[in-house]
């Protein structure tokens, strides 16, 4: 491939990246005409309203398939390790299996754009191939959000402005390189010979899910924010609810989902020993879950109370804006400091903040206008079922509330130039605000078991709770004799085991009403969860701490039997693959004969990064009622020096002027002089040295 200066690159496959910038190109421009189309016919009538729509439903057939068609492109290239693209050298290496290849393709900025552009031009697919009725207004809010979406990946200047950044950008093309001597030569792609690899700590078999399931559950609650737009837009204000609930139900299942293996990849691959840290983007996926469980229920009530239309219309929009705010933060780069997941800072938040602001603006100003047209009769009886699902719903609000305030403060900040802090011990601030909350919550789980919508009786009412109420109490309290908890724990266990025995009992009294056991159901195994939230954090405890220096982390020797609580620990081996050093940590049994019986071994390792530095992978014991989790905070290679004790294994980051404190020594990074190889001198670094 030649490039504008004359110079025939040798190696170069620029071709298949040619394809995928056309094919990016495409993509938003048959999103564009695809909203254009469908809007157009809905300001049609008859024969021309059909020709209009049924143009729009094949310019985003096309659409589609080139989003399929970007995803197998920039397979081709990873797989083939082309390292001359610039996210495939940083995101893919030679050595990566098959599987992390895979989770190459969501791992950057551009990656992750397009999964979630194909997962919602699929969810539009299937509405235009499934679904009946409202098609036209629907599908027209589904393509605009595709039109922001697939513009993340276009990498184009106009006017001085950067339009999204390409996943098929040549490396030589990139503004930083331009111009460098390495590009300057023909046969530079042969000089590549690998590529940076996956962050260690996205190493991990739950990260090949997380992320695309996560971005399912962003992609399917398009579909009741267009629900909701179109219902305004038409003057349905209630027969958009009943198609768009299903979408709403399928839209929590798959966040949860994509939450809870976030979590579990926490709980193997970070060393803060947990599954939840209140970290920024955590809580910005955690907002629209608990603002898209209150849609559902202010849903609920509308189907059966015809009640709260108003409120229904707000939680849905505010769901799908609280995506594209979490979004923002991830991508923006503005919780760099703060959160382990969050991209490094982008230039493309401008057109993100211009995507949230189309998303909101159109529904306000359609909310204005139709206001006072909207059904509005409201709860007016405290004793009743729809009071509490009104108060529930609610509740879930204000506590997504509290949390994208304190999740927000560095945007805050950078808007209007305060310098608040974020909190210095995030798990203490978000508990301390949030176990209210969710005790509120199961509480309300169980009070509404057994009222019904309307009017109840209030003797009748407390009869029916009175077994699961002195149920959980005995089981709360005998639990809080054997183990010291505190208060807010306690009422959040307590009000949890409450919530599933009412709901239990519910269950078992009305079996015959599939729908309220289903509703039983959720009810039940969100109680469950929290209880073991509950008993699982109020029972953590550290067998490493050092009896000496009272450090958490305490030192092994190897071949030497050390002391962990009621365990015995011998670190007996070590082996290296690549970067990554793993660590044989066997769990010994005390016999009466004063000889170890082994009871199970545990291997932790160090991934030493060229750019991430040292990361440690952990190592769990998965027990029946408890876990034992360990990992190497630090290890010291001493026994891998030769007999001057010199080593081959250390690797470290410098710049010029820089000194690094090795073994007996100072090296001072004096100069660097590089020549091309072919130029008839070799690549030379000059150091000083002092001992």
């Amino acid at each position: 491939m030649q490039d504008f200066q004359g110079i025939e690159y040798i190696g170069e496959m620029a071709i298949p990246g040619r394809i995928g910038h056309i094919l990016v190109l495409i993509s938003v421009f048959t999103a564009l005409f695809a909203a254009f189309y469908y809007w157009l016919s809905e300001r049609e009538d008859g024969i021309q309203k059909q020709k209009l729509a049924n143009a729009a439903n094949w310019i985003y057939g096309v659409h589609t398939i080139a989003l399929i068609a970007i995803g197998v492109i920039l397979f081709y290239l990873i797989f083939n390790h082309r390292f001359e693209y610039n996210y495939v050298w940083r995101y893919s290496s030679m050595s990566l299996p098959v599987r992390y290849i895979v989770a190459s393709l969501w791992a950057g900025q551009e990656g992750s754009f397009w999964i979630w552009a194909l997962l919602q031009g699929l969810t539009g697919l299937f509405i235009l191939l499934w679904v009946k009725n409202r098609k036209a207004p629907v599908m027209a809010v589904v393509a605009f959000s595709q039109f922001f979406l697939t513009s993340m990946m276009l990498g184009i200047h106009v006017l001085g402005f950067k339009i999204g950044s390409s996943p098929f950008a040549l490396m030589r093309e990139l503004p930083e390189y331009i111009g460098e001597a390495f590009f300057m030569n023909p046969n530079y792609v042969e000089q590549i010979a690998d590529g940076l690899g996956l962050n260690p700590l996205l190493e991990n078999p739950w990260m090949v899910s997380h992320p695309p399931v996560l971005f399912l559950g962003y992609a399917l609650f398009v579909v009741p924010y267009a629900y909701a737009v179109a219902g305004l837009w038409k003057n349905d204000f209630t027969g958009w609810i009943k198609p768009a609930m299903p979408w709403v139900i399928v839209s929590l299942i798959a966040l949860g989902a994509g939450i809870l293996l976030g979590g579990r990849w926490a709980y193997e691959s970070l060393t803060f020993g947990g599954f939840w840290a209140w970290d920024p983007v955590e809580n910005a996926s955690l907002v629209p879950w608990l603002v898209m469980v209150g849609t559902l229920h202010f849903m609920i009530l509308n189907m059966k109370r015809k009640q709260n239309f108003r409120a229904t219309f707000i939680f849905t929009f505010l769901g799908f804006l609280f995506i594209l705010y979490a979004t923002f933060l991830t991508r923006s780069g503005i919780l760099a400091e703060t959160s382990v997941h969050s991209f490094s800072a982008d230039k493309k938040y401008q057109q993100m903040v211009f995507y949230m602001a189309a998303f909101f603006i159109t529904p306000l100003i359609l909310l204005i206008r139709r206001w006072k047209k909207i059904p509005h009769q409201e709860t007016d009886n405290l004793l009743s079922r729809d009071f509490l699902l009104f108060a529930g719903s609610i509740v879930l609000l204000l506590s997504s509330f509290q949390i994208i305030f304190a999740t927000s403060i560095p945007v805050i900040n950078a808007v209007l130039g305060t310098n608040m802090a974020p909190p210095s011990d995030p798990v203490e601030y978000y508990n301390s605000w949030q176990l209210p909350f969710a005790a509120i919550i199961v509480g309300l789980i169980a009070l509404s078991q057994f009222l019904n919508y309307g009017k109840n009786d209030s003797s009748r009412f407390f009869r029916n709770l009175l077994f699961s109420a002195v149920v959980s109490v005995v089981l709360t309290l005998a639990y809080s004799v054997f183990i010291p908890v505190r208060f807010m724990n306690l009422l959040l266990l307590g009000f949890s085991i409450f919530a599933v025995m009412a709901s239990l009992d519910y269950m078992l009294r009305f079996v015959r009403r599939p729908q309220n056991i289903a509703a039983s159901i959720a009810h039940i195994g969100f109680g469950i969860f929290l209880a073991a939230v509950v008993l699982t954090f109020t029972n953590e405890k550290t067998i490493s701490r050092d009896p000496v220096t009272r450090a958490d982390n305490v030192k092994l020797v190897k071949g030497q039997v050390t002391r962990l609580a009621d365990y015995h620990v011998v670190y007996s081996d070590r082996y290296t693959e690549v970067n990554e050093t793993f660590y044989t940590l066997d769990f010994l049994r005390l016999l009466p004969d004063s000889t170890y019986a082994h009871e199970f071994t545990l291997v932790p390792s160090i991934n030493r990064h060229p750019q991430m530095g040292q990361v440690s992978n952990p190592a769990t014991r998965h027990k029946m009622m408890k876990d034992i989790y360990t990992y190497v905070s630090h290890a010291h290679e001493v026994d891998f020096a030769d007999a001057d004790g010199y080593s081959m294994l250390m690797q470290e980051h410098m710049t010029l002027g820089d000194t690094l404190v090795a073994v007996r020594s100072f090296i001072i990074f004096d100069s660097l002089r590089v020549e091309m190889p072919g130029e008839g001198i070799e690549k030379s670094v000059c150091m000083r040295a002092s001992r």
